[in-house]
């Protein structure tokens, strides 16, 4: 087995697959009080998702997503215009694959159909973590009938499979790296970026062979096509969700506009011109937290712009086990 990285591009990919368990591990932090960040809460201690929840965690999924783009090679030198169409095409992709490999973490709740999610709480069978304060009982029941087709269809397809063949963390980068750069966004973006697309999609596929032979994985080939299979699915299953939560909208049992969900993920892919512009301003109030005004939170939400600065205090505690954490191997080291 290789000690160390082939070359510098295998260095590459072997970082990004190191920053994104960090970047998992950050999030979860964030949910933790500064009590419990010695001892994080335990599968057995996993609680119920409450509609209260879901703030914190927009909140906190939404500085990930921002952490995760300023990583990509070759994003932040995109035309305006072209980022706008690709954070609006990645992001529901994004919060769909962090979220499934969250949940396939938790072997003994998925044979449930208990939906795990980052922040140590499970979304129970009977329910669709979109749940409000104010929701009735006909508007639970709409939202799980809404929903009920992509839920059946993700757990078959993707989250029990993960479980199955033990989904590492390389190729949950590998398949983030293929959505991102993904084709379906070449009708919206100039020749030249399709092109840096394609590249980017072939560069992954490399690097991801790469990594299979370099950590021993036999017979590579065959396991390699099932993730290719997983990333045209998880293609269709967001489509299908941004449907159901457009027809939700639409019945009136699906509700939320305070948060980024809708204002990035859900919405419509039809891109206003300035919408990457409005990203930027917003995105840039994570620069200094001493300035704070309601303005330009607006697009996104009223969002905590403490949510995107990494508390200090936590340091300590990021290579800390949480209860999802597995051994992995980077560079041909365990971690």
């Amino acid at each position: 087995m290789s000690t160390t990285p082939i070359n510098a591009e295998q260095s590459e990919f072997n970082e990004l697959v190191f920053s994104y368990a960090l970047h998992q591990k950050l999030m979860q932090l964030q949910f933790l009080e500064d009590s419990e960040a010695s001892e994080p809460p335990k599968s057995k201690r996993l609680r119920k998702l409450e509609p209260t929840d879901l703030k914190n965690l927009s909140e906190v999924e939404f500085s990930g997503l921002l952490y995760w783009l300023e990583l990509q090679k070759g994003y932040k030198e995109l035309a305006e215009s072209e980022k706008s169409i690709i954070i609006k095409n990645y992001s529901v992709k994004k919060l769909s694959l962090d979220h499934f490999y969250s949940a396939s973490k938790f072997p003994e709740k998925c044979k449930n159909r208990e939906f795990v999610m980052n922040n140590f709480t499970f979304v129970p069978e009977n329910r669709t973590g979109f749940e409000l304060i104010d929701d009735d009982e006909q508007q639970i029941w709409g939202k799980r009938k809404c929903f009920s087709r992509t839920f059946d269809r993700f757990w078959s397809k993707i989250i029990n499979p993960f479980v199955d063949i033990k989904i590492t963390d390389a190729e949950i980068v590998f398949m983030h790296l293929m959505l991102l750069w993904s084709d379906s966004a070449n009708s919206t973006v100039s020749q030249t970026t399709q092109i840096f697309m394609e590249e980017r999609r072939k560069w992954a596929q490399t690097h991801l062979s790469i990594w299979y032979q370099s950590h021993g994985v036999q017979n590579f080939e065959e396991r390699f096509q099932k993730i290719l299979e997983f990333v045209e699915e998880i293609e269709v299953i967001s489509g299908m969700h941004c449907e159901d939560f457009q027809l939700a909208e639409m019945y009136k049992i699906g509700d939320l506009k305070e948060f980024f969900y809708e204002k990035l993920c859900y919405a419509p892919k039809n891109v206003e011109e300035d919408f990457y512009e409005q990203f930027k301003e917003f995105e840039e109030q994570k620069e200094s937290t001493s300035s704070k005004t309601s303005e330009g939170l607006n697009v996104f939400g009223d969002i905590d712009p403490t949510r995107l600065v990494l508390n200090s205090t936590n340091l300590g505690n990021v290579f800390a086990p949480l209860p999802d954490d597995v051994p992995y191997f980077f560079d041909g080291c365990i971690m």
